[in-house]
């Protein structure tokens, strides 16, 4: 194919190649060329390099992104089971300061009435005491300086015979005694300290002489009945408890005694018993 000469002139023109120029100037030119492009080429590799640099950066972000995202969920789960125990924990002390509240209001009120129409130094006694429930939490049965029980029964093989009415029954067996209050010598407990006590007794008749014979016994408070129990015998051994609440104020004493069908006999054997304890101290 034949390019006119007219053309040829025209594309080395454009391209920027003048016949004319010297070959060592073309030579320049194209060396400063390659320069300029492997320079280029260095730029391109560096930033190539840079942005994968960027990308691994990138990528462990996004791997701590995640663990933070797992944590603060963690975290998340954590708030909100401390948030239940806190509520929990409000409710309980809600509860206990009702049940502070209500004992305090009860022992005002159990004393208001002992206090009306006393005197003055009476009277702040009863109130210093009273400011003392603070402190003390009340005393309760806790309270190893004011508790008392015990326990006590007719043991082994033995047997109380022929009880009379009005005859204290003895329980001669002691297997607790807190408070040292309850009286092997006699049956007897007297108060340590005013309060309200819980006392129970629990009997077994043995076979009397005659047929229809009962039994009746009750527990006394300074020789004054309290609570009784009773059985009929219907030709085996017969058994009777009675259970009572009373307010004793310190030195009072209660026992168990015959109280009606004379001539009665009690069985041994620990199942014939008396106990009481402190249930709450004034």
């Amino acid at each position: 194919m034949l390019v006119s000469s007219g053309f040829l002139l025209f594309v080395l023109a454009i391209s920027g190649i003048h016949c004319d120029e010297p070959l060592a100037d073309i030579i320049a030119r194209l060396k400063a060329l390659e320069n300029k492009v492997e320079r280029q080429n260095d730029i391109i590799s560096r930033q190539a390099m840079q942005i994968e640099g960027l990308q691994e950066t990138v990528s462990a972000q996004m791997r701590d992104i995640s663990e933070l995202t797992e944590k603060v969920s963690t975290q998340e789960n954590d708030k909100k089971k401390i948030m239940k125990e806190l509520s929990n924990l409000k409710e309980i002390k809600h509860s206990h300061e009702l049940c502070m509240a209500m004992v305090k209001t009860s022992y005002v009120g159990h004393h208001k009435g002992k206090t009306e129409g006393i005197g003055n130094e009476d009277k702040a006694t009863g109130i210093q005491r009273v400011k003392a429930l603070d402190n003390t939490k009340k005393r309760f049965v806790l309270d190893t300086l004011e508790t008392v029980a015990f326990e006590a029964t007719i043991s082994g093989a033995t047997k109380l015979p022929h009880s009379h009415v009005h005859d204290r029954v003895v329980f001669e067996t002691v297997s607790l005694n807190v408070g040292s209050s309850y009286h092997a010598g006699n049956g007897t407990f007297i108060a340590p300290i005013s309060g309200i006590y819980i006392f129970s007794t629990s009997l077994m008749m043995l076979k009397p002489d005659i047929s229809d014979h009962g039994m009746h016994v009750i527990i006394e408070k300074n020789g004054m009945e309290v609570a009784g129990a009773y059985a009929a015998y219907r030709g085996t051994y017969e058994h009777s408890s009675v259970t009572a609440a009373i307010e004793l104020q310190s030195g009072d004493n209660v026992f168990v005694s015959v109280e009606r069908h004379d001539d009665i006999s009690f069985y041994g054997d620990n199942l014939t018993s008396f106990m009481g304890f402190l249930l709450y101290p004034y």
